[in-house]
Formats: C-alpha cells, structure tokens, sequence
C-alpha cells in the first residue's frame, strides 16, 4: 500500500472516532432509577451591581451681605423674640444667626394701634416708610392697598408654600393681588357655641353630628332654636332663649355667601339690597321679633351692657351664643354649664354651601411702598419665616393653646375643619372704614327692637353709608 493512501485512511479513522465522541457527549444521562432525566441546577451567572443613581448636589445657598442695614418690623405690639420657652429660644438664636450670617440688624417698633393706619400712609407718602416689614388688619389693607401704599407680594414669595397661612392671603388680596403674609395658623375669629346641658335636657340634635354631615343650616338652627326657646317658670315670659349672639346681623351676612361692601371696578358699592344681604336681614329681625334671638331692648335691665347676649349665654339661659371666638376665656372661667364649639350653619344663598365665620381683626405683615431693596427685604423675611425643624415635627402643635379653651376634642376638631377649609370670609369693605361701622350701629339696634322693616332701615342709612363708602376709596 503506498504512504499516500495509508496517510487517507488514517485521517478517515480519525474523522470517524471524533464524530462518535461527540455524539456520545450529547446523549442524556439516564436515571439508574427509573426513566426520568436528572435535572442539573442551573450555574448562577455573575450579575453586574446596578449603578447607584447619585443625589443631585444641593444648590448652593446664597448669602447676601445687606451691608449693616437696619430692618425695621413694626407692630402694636411688641414683637421682640423673648427667651425662656423653646420656641422663643429658637427665634433667638436665629435672629442672631441670621443678623450675623447676611450683615443686618432686625429692629422692633411699637406703634399705638390707633396711629397705623396714619403713620403707615403718611411715611409712605413722604417717601420714608416708617418700617420695612409692618402689621396691618385685614380692615386696613383694602383702604392702604387701593391707595397704593403698599407692595405687592406675590412676584416676592411663593404663596403655594406650606407655610404661609392662607387666610392672611386671602384676606391681604385686593383686586386680585396680595398685599400681606402670614405664617402659622390663624386665631379662630366669628365662632358659634352651644349649651351641651341644655341640648342634652331639650333632646336637641348634636351640631357636631349635622355639621359632618353637611346638615348645619340655617334651617335646622331655627329649628332648634325653636324647641330650646322656653318660658321655664310659667310666668309667661321667655326666660331661656334658643339663640343669642352679637353682631349677628353681620355675622349671617357672611354665614350666607355675601359682603356688606365691596369694591367694583375702583368704586366703593354697598350691598344693603343685593338679595343674600336682605335674607340674612329679614331672618335676624324676624327671629328677634318672635323672641327666638334675645333681644337686649326687652330685657328688664337697669343698665344694657354691650356683651350682655355673652353673659345671658354664660349664665346657661341661651342654647346657642354666635359671636367671636376670644370670648371663650370668659366662658372657661365663669360657665358652670358645658359647652361646645361648631362652625356658623350655613346660610340658603351659600352657593358654595361652605361653612363661613366672620374674620374682623386678622393681622398680618406688609412691605410699605417705596421702602429700598426690596429684594433684600423679601429675602431675610423668606428666610426668618422658614419653619424651624421641631415645628415640622409636630404638625398638631398648633392645638395646644387651644386646650384650656375648649372642653372637647370635637371642638378641636372643628378648628382643624376651619383651618383645611379656610372658612374664614370678611364682611369686605364695610368693615375696613371704621365710620362706616359705627353708622350701621343705629341699624343694628332697628332691626333688634324691630319697629320698622328692613327695607325702611336700609332706606334710612343706604345713602349716607354709600358716601361714607365713595369718601373712604377718593381719599
């Protein structure tokens, strides 16, 4: 055989002892058991760690250096952080840290509240506001406002922020901008109480019932009313009334949806005859009239004080008690009787069918026109009202001074219902002209003692208010 062909063959031999090698590789491995395959657990194949994502680095803060200037905050009242409580320790060290930190200095000024409004102009007429940073009420900003005294603030801050108290907003904006700040929640204003042991004693409904319910109105207050008005000793006179209160007249103004005055198109326009104001008109005098409301002018009394409803309240002779909140003092100290605390029931031409407490007297902070920087001003104020970290913590805090007030958790409740709502409404701008307020006071006692009608009464006191009101917006 030659070399060639022997070299052919044993190639041929090679390819075929390979190609049966391979074979047998692929073949199963059987099961000396029985028939079924063994299964191999899968090899666990290394697996690349997912990046982490990095945390975006935080801006940096800006410091401004305000070069020594002075920050003037005013107020009738002393606003000067004090110590020795945690809160006004903190205020403390931050006005020191903030003082440092952007070169400035915070000064307080104490000006009588009866000059405000006048010192307030008058600086900022002159070209010299009197403060950087000064407290209004709500009834001065509409008049200040108009006249263009103060700043607006929304290009300034961010109202959407936490923070900030949106009754303050609400209240500071005029013409659709926002003239005040405030931070916190709000001192309740126009509340409504009643007696628990004379709704326990009459079987009346809870109010706190038919107010999550949405059954709070107007009608269902007169209804009660109603059953609680009583002559107790049969002497044929009333002696426990269904309802008492003070300025309630205003109060159901609000209660309904509507405003006293109001500014329309730059004009002062008085709102004695629009129909949600007359409702709430004819239904105080009529209940007054039928002795449902207590009426002061009947009441056998040598001398009439002012709060005289409060006290007949107090003294457990009225189921119910709709005025301000801050009379609660008097009843913590001195009712023996319980009481609780709902929202004002909701007037028929509440198109919202919102519950609404008057607010009269809400302060808050200002920036004065022509007042230098105000970008600076902006700036520290922004950052002195920044919620400190403890306060973040407890977002129930707010509820503490109310504690020795109340005498329920219902009535906490109903504040917290009052905040996340933001129920709070002005009477507009009848309450910001303080001679306007005073003119309506011979109104008020007419539909109290009820000898003329409202359409009489508002005949009576429409054009002389109206011109209060058109002085009030020329000057």
């Amino acid at each position: 055989m030659s070399r060639g062909l022997k070299k052919l063959l044993a190639l041929c031999l090679v390819a075929v002892m390979l190609t049966a090698v391979i074979a047998g590789c692929g073949q199963k491995t059987e099961d000396p058991a029985g028939d079924d395959p063994v299964q191999q657990d899968p090899v666990d194949q290394p697996t690349q760690p997912e990046p982490e994502e990095e945390e975006p680095e935080p801006e940096p803060e800006e410091v401004r250096d305000l070069g020594g200037r002075v920050i003037r905050v005013a107020a009738w009242w002393d606003m000067t952080p004090q110590g020795g409580t945690p809160g006004g320790d903190r205020q403390v060290a931050r006005r020191e840290e903030m003082e440092q930190k952007y070169n400035f200095t915070f000064e307080y000024v104490n000006i009588p509240w009866d000059q405000t409004v006048e010192t307030y102009s008058s600086s900022v007429m002159a070209g010299d506001p009197f403060a950087e940073i000064a407290t209004l009420e709500d009834n001065w900003v509409i008049g200040l406002a108009n006249s263009g005294f103060c700043t607006e603030l929304d290009p300034l801050f961010d109202f959407n922020h936490d923070k900030w108290d949106q009754m303050a907003k609400t209240l500071s904006t005029v013409n659709g901008k926002t003239y005040g700040m405030g931070t916190g929640h709000w001192w309740p204003r126009g509340m409504f109480f009643y007696n628990k042991n004379i709704f326990e004693r009459e079987g009346l409904e809870n109010p706190y019932e038919l107010m999550k319910k949405g059954e709070w109105t107007w009608e269902k207050m007169e209804e009660l009313a109603r059953k609680a008005t009583k002559d107790t000793d049969n002497d044929g006179v009333i002696d426990q009334w269904g309802l008492a209160g003070i300025e309630m007249d205003i109060a159901m103004v609000v209660a309904n949806g509507a405003e006293l005055a109001s500014i329309v198109d730059g004009q002062a326009k008085l709102n004695f005859r629009e129909p949600a104001v007359l409702e709430a008109f004819n239904t105080y005098q009529r209940l007054c009239k039928e002795g449902i409301i207590f009426n002061k002018f009947t009441y056998p009394a040598d001398e009439i004080p002012w709060d005289l409803a409060a006290n007949i309240f107090k003294e457990g002779k009225a189921a119910m008690f709709w005025y301000q909140y801050w009379k609660v003092d008097d009843f913590r100290d001195n009712m023996a009787d319980d009481y609780g605390l709902v929202m004002p029931p909701i007037g028929p031409s509440n198109a919202e069918k919102k519950y609404y407490c008057l607010v009269s007297g809400h302060n808050f902070q200002t920036i004065p026109k022509n007042t230098k920087n105000i970008e600076d001003i902006a700036f520290i104020w922004n950052k002195w009202t920044e919620p400190f970290p403890e306060d973040l913590e407890d977002p129930d805090a707010w509820q503490e001074p109310h504690f020795n007030n109340v005498r329920d958790q219902e009535s906490i409740e109903v504040l917290a219902y009052m905040y996340e709502n933001n129920c709070g409404k002005s009477a507009g701008l009848f309450s910001a002209v303080q001679p306007v307020v005073e003119a309506w006071w011979g109104g008020q006692d007419d539909l109290l003692k009820g000898e003329k009608t409202v359409a009489e009464i508002i005949d009576e006191k429409f054009d002389a208010i109206q011109a209060l009101l058109d002085d009030f917006i020329a000057n």
